[in-house]
C-alpha cells in the first residue's frame, strides 16, 4: 500500500449523536485521540504510530461486531477501515481491500449518516486502491477507478486532497493510455488553482522524461556529492521514500536484498527522503545500516525533487539505465528484482526469498 499524500490516518472525527455513550465508545475515542499525538524529535513515526493504529483498529472491529445497533457503529466501522494494516501478499491485500470496499459502500449508501462520514468512506477506499497500484492490473480496472475518482472530484471540488486525486487519475491513464494521460495533464496545467496547475506541469515533465536523462545533483546527508551523470555505466535505482512512511518500511527489506544482490554487478541506489525530522532520518538510516546516499532537505512533501518531478505518493521507485536514461517511474516491489536484472543484462536465476 502506498502512502498517499495528504491522507489523514484516522479521518475526521464525526461529532457523536447526543446520548449516553458506552464504555466501548469512550475507549474508542480515547484511542482515536492517542493518534493525534506527535512523536518526539528523532523518534521513528512508523514505530510510534503502529501500536496505536492497531489498538484503534482492533477495538473498532470488536465494537462493530459487539454493538451492531449502537449509534456510533458507522464511525467505528470507518475507523476500522482507515486503520487497516495491509500485508505484503498481493492476494491478502486484495482480499482486505474488497472487504473494506464492501463496508465502505454500505456507509456511502446509508442516507441516514452524516454526509461527511459517507464521503470520508468513499475517499478512504479510493485512497486504498491508489495505495495498492499493483492490484490495478487491467485496463477495465483502470477505467472504472479513473471514473470513480472523477466523480468524487466533481462532488468535492474543494477537497484539500484534490491535487493528489487528480494526479492519481493521470497516473492511472499513463500506465495504460500514455497519450490520454498526457492530454489530461495538459488540461490540468490550465486549472484555475495554481497548485493543481503547477503539480500537473511537474507530473507532465516526469512523463516526458521517459527514455531521457534525469537531472539529479545534490549533496547527500553524509557529505557525498551526487551527480547522476557520473553513474553512467551503472543501473540506478532512485527511491523516493521517508522513514515515517509505513509502506516504505514494509518494502525496505526487498529493496535491501535487491541492492545486496546486484551492487557488485553495477547497481547503484539513491534515496530521496521526504522526511522533515533530520534526527529521525539519521537514526533510522543508522539502525537499518542503509549504505546508499540520501538526499534530505527537511521539506517533507515539498522536497525539491518531489516537487520538481511531481511525486505525490511514496514509495516511488525509478530505474535509470546504463546510458543514464529514465526507464520507468513505476516499479512494483514484487517486480523490482526482475526489472533490475533485466536492465543489468544478467540472468535472474535465483529470486529473492
Amino acid at each position: 500500500m502506498r502512502y498517499f499524500i495528504a491522507f489523514l490516518v484516522a479521518g475526521a472525527l464525526i461529532a457523536p449523536v447526543i446520548g449516553q455513550e458506552s464504555a466501548g465508545w469512550q475507549e474508542l475515542e480515547r484511542l482515536k485521540q492517542a493518534l493525534q499525538e506527535k512523536p518526539a524529535a528523532g523518534v521513528n513515526a512508523v514505530e510510534f504510530y503502529a501500536g496505536r493504529e492497531k489498538a484503534l483498529h482492533d477495538a473498532a472491529e470488536a465494537f462493530v461486531k459487539q454493538s451492531p445497533n449502537d449509534q456510533h457503529r458507522a464511525q467505528a466501522l470507518l475507523w476500522r477501515i482507515q486503520t487497516a494494516d495491509f500485508p505484503e501478499s498481493a492476494d491478502q491485500r486484495l482480499e482486505l481491500l474488497k472487504k473494506d470496499e464492501a463496508d465502505a459502500k454500505a456507509l456511502e449508501e446509508d442516507n441516514s449518516l452524516p454526509a461527511d462520514l459517507r464521503l470520508d468512506a468513499e475517499r478512504t477506499v479510493l485512497r486504498e486502491w491508489l495505495n495498492n497500484p499493483d492490484l490495478i492490473a487491467t485496463r477495465e480496472q483502470t477505467e472504472e477507478l479513473e471514473k470513480r475518482i472523477g466523480d468524487y472530484v466533481q462532488k468535492q471540488p474543494n477537497d484539500e486532497r484534490l491535487i493528489s486525486f487528480q494526479l492519481a487519475r493521470a497516473n492511472l491513464l499513463l500506465r495504460f493510455e500514455p497519450e490520454r494521460g498526457k492530454a489530461f495533464l495538459q488540461q490540468l496545467t490550465k486549472a484555475a488553482d495554481s497548485k493543481v496547475a503547477d503539480a500537473a506541469k511537474a507530473r507532465l515533465q516526469k512523463a516526458e522524461l521517459i527514455r531521457k536523462p534525469v537531472d539529479l545533483q545534490f549533496t547527500a546527508t553524509d557529505g557525498t556529492k551526487i551527480d547522476l551523470r557520473n553513474f553512467r555505466g551503472k543501473v540506478v535505482l532512485v527511491d523516493f521514500w521517508a522513514s515515517w512512511c509505513p509502506d516504505c518500511i514494509r518494502e525496505l527489506p526487498t529493496v535491501q536484498k535487491v541492492y545486496d544482490k546486484y551492487k557488485d554487478q553495477d547497481l547503484a541506489l539513491i534515496g530521496i527522503s521526504l522526511d522533515k525530522d533530520a534526527k529521525a532520518l539519521a537514526n533510522f538510516v543508522a539502525k537499518k545500516s542503509l549504505p546508499w546516499p540520501q538526499y534530505f532537505d527537511g521539506k517533507g512533501w515539498d522536497n525539491e525533487f518531489a516537487v520538481k518531478y511531481g511525486v505525490r505518493s511514496i514509495p516511488e521507485m525509478w530505474l535509470v539505465d546504463r546510458q543514464g536514461a529514465l526507464v520507468t517511474t513505476f516499479v512494483p516491489i514484487e517486480k523490482l528484482d526482475d526489472q533490475v536484472a533485466g536492465l543489468l543484462g544478467v540472468e535472474n536465476k535465483i529470486g529473492l526469498k
